[in-house]
């Protein structure tokens, strides 16, 4: 019986969303599928809801696109709406709207509109920045636009074209790097040792992900965005895709120790101007230790939270944490968390020596 229970749960986590609401005048065919000539996805406003229980009829104004203006009338039945949405009126919702070869259509209630929060949220993020670090502040501002720019502008296109992800994550990750520490810190020692250090603590990551990846049979088609992108770019490569993505993951994460060690190096320079290489690199090498145990812990606790709510569910049916490891979805999580953390101890020694060779030399 748990066996069942687990077997639909994993079904339905890996399954492609779901149909919250229909256009109630478009009667839909199951086995007579039409593939859509055009797909929209669109702001709508409650207008009225009317009916009870589990079947409601829900009128809506479309505020977006194509359709901006029209009010259509859309069923939404609990049955089918497995998330529980409740709508009332004047609630902002999105709406996918499917446009058919012989005319038809259909209209499908999304989800709720929440763009407005997080606009908020991100404007309330980046005044913070610039009241906390002024000019640093407005430096860090633009090396993440810079970073979004080179993801959405270089990175994801030139992946759908068939180009290496492998390849491109590195290259994106070390002109990030490069541009990132440059504004923050300028040109200076410890800038070039926290961009060496960095870039060498990402190799290792990389290589180690790739290896255990292989040894561990990942397929890069653990969930259905993944199977949905091999169906539409099947020339894509997933595998690649996955340790693209462990590359990206860990960044940030090497990035800020890399920089942590090397600037701690520079003031203990400043400090002690007699200090010797063997010193320099023993004092980075202590305070190496004391970050690696809670940016350790903050790249593992971040993927544990992702994992959470399946956590909860094989512990409430008593499975063992063995089956629950060898999931391919779950197992994608630890090489993610364990090569990402690994490659972040590694950044400690490499920056560190790095680091002190540097500021011994005039």
């Amino acid at each position: 019986m748990k066996k069942t229970i687990l077997l639909s749960i994993i079904f339905l986590l890996l399954s492609a969303g779901f149909v919250s609401a229909q256009e109630s005048e478009i009667p839909i065919d199951m086995f007579q599928y039409q593939e859509p000539t055009a797909t929209y996805y669109e702001k709508a406003k409650i207008l009225e809801i009317s009916g009870f229980g589990e079947i409601q009829d829900i009128n809506l104004k479309i505020l977006s696109g194509k359709y901006k203006g029209e009010e259509k009338t859309v069923e939404n039945s609990m049955l089918y709406n497995p998330l529980g949405l409740e709508f009332k009126v004047n609630n902002k919702v999105v709406v996918y709207i499917e446009e058919f070869a012989d005319g038809t259509s259909s209209l499908y209630i999304q989800d709720f509109w929440r763009l407005w929060p997080l606009i908020g949220l991100i404007i309330g993020f980046l005044l913070l920045l610039l009241i906390v670090g002024r000019m640093q502040g407005f430096k860090t501002i633009l090396s993440l636009i810079i970073s979004i720019v080179l993801i959405f502008y270089f990175l994801i296109p030139r992946m759908l074209d068939g180009g290496n992800p492998i390849v491109l994550a590195l290259i994106i990750s070390v002109i990030v790097t490069v541009i990132t520490l440059l504004l923050v810190s300028g040109l200076k020692k410890k800038s070039v040792a926290a961009i060496l250090g960095t870039i060498g603590g990402l190799l290792i990551a990389t290589v180690l992900a790739i290896t255990i990846g292989k040894i561990a049979n990942m397929t890069g088609l653990s969930n259905e965005e993944s199977r949905l992108l091999y169906a539409n770019f099947p020339n894509l490569n997933l595998r690649g895709l996955l340790f693209a993505g462990i590359i990206i993951g860990a960044l940030g994460a090497i990035m800020d120790v890399g920089m942590s060690i090397a600037s701690s190096i520079a003031e203990v320079k400043k400090a002690h101007s007699k200090i010797s290489f063997t010193g320099l690199v023993k004092s980075g090498l202590t305070i190496g230790r004391d970050i690696m145990g809670t940016m350790t812990n903050t790249l593992i606790f971040a993927y544990v939270g992702v994992s959470l709510p399946l956590l909860l569910l094989f512990t409430e049916l008593g499975e063992s944490y063995i089956k629950f490891l060898n999931f391919e979805f779950i197992a994608e999580e630890v090489i993610r968390a364990m090569t990402g953390s690994i490659g972040l101890i590694a950044t400690l020694p490499l920056t560190a020596i790095i680091a002190a060779y540097l500021e011994s030399k005039k």
